[in-house]
């Protein structure tokens, strides 16, 4: 079944915090990687699907970010990617 995400994203100093709703579990996270990549217009360049986190490295423009998806704490995020 195809959830309808909808996401916010809050600059907190040096990560953007990302609220999801409905918040996605842990099988649901691939499912809002793609809404959230085509919404965004970004590149997706790499994504490791870890047993605590999940990364998703893309490319906005000439800058690259990770989107952070922790297990233990249900908390997404983004980070520039240096």
């Amino acid at each position: 079944m195809k959830l309808d995400f909808k996401y916010q994203l809050i600059n907190d100093d040096n990560i953007i915090k990302v609220n999801v709703d409905p918040q996605p579990d842990w099988d649901e996270f691939e499912q809002f990687v793609d809404l959230f990549l085509e919404n965004e217009g970004v590149t997706r360049i790499s994504q490791d699907l870890g047993m605590d986190r999940h990364q998703v490295r893309y490319r906005k423009g000439d800058k690259q970010f990770i989107l952070q998806y922790e297990h233990y704490s249900n908390s997404i995020w983004i980070e520039r990617d240096f």
